[in-house]
């Protein structure tokens, strides 16, 4: 065997060790489960792995490009309202009532563009009202960070 076929069949062991590793961690751990998995079907390689044809594998790439297309696309569009410049000029109440002329989409949108709920708990949320509040709710709460030091 020469030196060459001797450091390759070495770096096929680790290779395949690490793989055994990494499998048995994601049979014990569920969300290493979900974020492997995750990443190989965005990747493609997991249609790879099921045996999927030339075509579905294609067409699984393209839809996967195109959701990432989108939702970048989304995050990219500018918001009309920046609530911190309306509270900071007009008040609470103007902020309140320049909210409830949006849409919950609209809603939506100045909350992903402001960062204001960083667990996404109120993507799901249909009642306007609570989206509102949770804008209201955040932005006061950034305005006043930091006043407890201010002197009276």
């Amino acid at each position: 065997m020469s030196h060459a076929e001797s450091e390759g069949t070495a770096e096929t062991a680790r290779v395949a060790a690490f793989f055994r590793a990494l499998s048995e961690r994601a049979e014990h751990d569920p969300q290493l489960a979900a974020s492997l998995a995750a990443s190989l079907e965005e990747s493609g390689l997991l249609a790879l792995a099921d045996g999927m044809s030339a075509e579905k594998k294609k067409r699984a790439a393209r839809k996967a490009r195109e959701r990432r297309d989108a939702s970048a696309e989304r995050d990219a569009r500018p918001v009309a309202l920046d609530p911190f410049t309306l509270w900071r000029a007009q008040g609470e109440e103007a902020l309140r009532c320049a909210l409830e002329g949006l849409e919950l989409q609209e809603l939506r949108a100045v909350v992903r563009a402001h960062r204001l709920d960083p667990a996404r708990v109120s993507s799901r949320w249909t009642a306007r009202d609570r989206v509102i509040a949770l804008i209201l709710e955040q932005v006061k709460a950034r305005l006043n960070h930091g006043r407890a030091f201010e002197r009276v």
